[in-house]
């Protein structure tokens, strides 16, 4: 018997769902970090461990990898050759590699024409238009990550700098933000140091706390991520008469602080990035 897995994988974490080859969900598990070029050995043994705990739930034997077919949405596969690096070392018995946006765009809106803006530790943003699909962002952190929880972290965390060089003045944001570093603005740098972009990403949801009680800070960090969020969907190829939705951890946080016509093109998704990969890889694998 043959088996399908889909996976999501992104810099927080990464989802699997394993199905039979007509889509029957068999078992469902969570794994650690999966972005394949900020961390490849350890996404590759997070993807796997996490589905062998699928087999498990499924009361399946780990046995079965090699009659089981996989689609992996990871971020990070668009840049270098990772993709086909870790392809060659996972083992199923075929696997497809593609965008984690990519299956994020199947689930939200099913094989027809929109767009999607996926907001979380990174970004991506995904349209698709007559069958082609086309990718804006997605080119990680250091270079990329436009509106994503990591940037607006990292872009804090700037300001909170020039704050205390006064070339900017504090808000109660970087006030109480730098008391996450006993108000030290050398102890911040310091751990910097060694942050990944999941750490620069849990700051972001104390900016928009912030942004609630009016913060002026607050809001020059967000409006500043907001017209590149306008700029990157429009450049995927967004339409208002077509399907279109903000998702991820920061995707309805954003949404208020959109455009009307974005605000009101927006739609709830159909479904999650895994329901995407199990669709895409009935398509790829079993039609």
């Amino acid at each position: 018997m043959n088996y399908l897995f889909g996976v999501d994988g992104g810099g927080s974490g990464c989802r699997v769902v394993l199905t039979s080859t007509d889509g029957k969900i068999l078992g469902k598990a969570k794994g650690g970090p999966a972005n394949i070029e900020t961390s490849f050995s350890r996404a590759r043994d997070n993807i796997i461990n996490a589905c062998m705990t699928a087999f498990k739930v499924a009361n399946l034997s780990e046995n079965n990898f090699k009659s089981s077919y996989a689609i992996l949405g990871l971020a990070g596969s668009n840049l270098g050759n990772y993709a086909s690096k870790l392809s060659n070392d996972l083992p199923f018995a075929k696997n497809k590699i593609i965008n984690d946006g990519e299956i994020t765009l199947e689930g939200a809106i099913g094989p027809v024409d929109g767009c999607i803006g996926a907001l979380g530790t990174g970004s991506v943003f995904v349209g698709r238009k007559k069958g082609i699909t086309k990718l804006t962002g997605g080119w990680g952190f250091n270079l990329g990550d436009d509106g994503s929880g990591a940037k607006l972290g990292k872009e804090l965390m700037k300001l909170s700098i020039k704050c205390h060089d006064g070339l900017e003045n504090h808000s109660d944001l970087t006030i109480d933000f730098l008391k996450n570093f006993n108000s030290d603005i050398k102890e911040m740098v310091e751990c910097a140091k060694s942050f990944k972009p999941i750490d620069y990403a849990k700051y972001a949801p104390q900016i928009f706390s912030a942004m609630r009680c009016l913060d002026r800070n607050a809001r020059k960090l967000i409006e500043s991520e907001v017209i590149l969020i306008e700029k990157s969907l429009i450049a995927a190829g967004f339409r208002e008469e077509n399907p279109f939705c903000l998702i991820g951890g920061l995707g309805k946080l954003f949404l208020p602080f959109l455009r009307d016509v974005f605000v009101r093109s927006c739609s709830e998704p159909k479904g999650d990035a895994l329901k995407g990969a199990v669709s895409i890889g009935k398509r790829e694998f079993f039609n």
